[in-house]
């Protein structure tokens, strides 16, 4: 008899276990739109017409580019997360034949507070420009990067994103020992995001302008590059 009570009681536990485990992922997959865009996992790719302004390279071009970001939030409520974006731009200069590639990767731990999300985290940069009589610019920096965000639903499967992060670089290498210093970087992006499908798909559309400066010999070069994409948003649950 107190076999069969036990086998009772357990069965009951695990009825029980099971059902708060399905409403917690219910909640999770079919909460409002801003407990939507805290997945626990995703990836986000963009791509869009990208317009560069290079001092260092003396000429102005605008090229595709694309982007990429994943990451995804922590804990039963999924109020810390972590995302890691990469950007490589090869750009080729057709007025002056110059060349210029440029790699950005930023590593940024964040929270959720209501409809803000700060962040903080480091980043990398690689950066390189070549003129018409050889290589001008070889570097290889390393930062600290800071962060707010901007979440804001404007309706039912629409979403407002609006995102300020400046990375302060601390130590450049400089590969062709010019004395050269990477400065500062401010990068600004805006976008929204609609469900495509209620659970895991979002189509994205956005506007990003990033700017930093390199000085060389006592002269300050600035780069600045801008430009409108389109995306998908892939996320899960679990």
């Amino acid at each position: 008899m107190q076999f069969k009570t036990a086998w009772f009681l357990a069965l009951i536990g695990l009825a029980w276990l099971d059902r708060s485990a399905s409403a917690q992922t219910l909640s999770q997959v079919y909460g409002d739109s801003l407990t939507k865009q805290a997945q626990t996992l995703y990836i986000k790719g963009i791509a869009g017409m990208t317009t560069f302004d290079s001092e260092a390279a003396g000429s102005k071009e605008t090229r595709t580019t694309t982007e990429t970001e994943f990451g995804g939030w922590m804990g039963e409520s999924r109020v810390v997360g972590l995302k890691v974006n990469h950007a490589y731009h090869d750009v080729p200069f057709e007025l002056n034949q110059s060349h210029s590639r440029s790699a950005m990767t930023d590593v940024r731990l964040q929270a959720r507070v209501w409809f803000l999300q700060p962040s903080i985290g480091v980043s990398l940069t690689e950066w390189d420009v070549t003129g018409a009589e050889g290589p001008t610019v070889g570097i290889f920096a390393t930062g600290i990067n800071a962060g707010l965000g901007l979440v804001m639903n404007l309706h039912q499967g629409l979403v407002f994103h609006a995102d300020l992060m400046r990375v302060q670089s601390l130590r450049t290498f400089d590969k062709l020992d010019q004395g050269a210093e990477l400065g500062d970087r401010e990068d600004v992006d805006t976008h929204f995001a609609f469900d495509l499908t209620e659970r895991i798909l979002d189509f994205v559309v956005g506007y990003r302008m990033r700017s930093y400066t390199l000085t060389r010999e006592e002269i300050t070069f600035k780069e600045t590059s801008q430009g409108a994409y389109v995306g998908l948003r892939l996320g899960y649950y679990f």
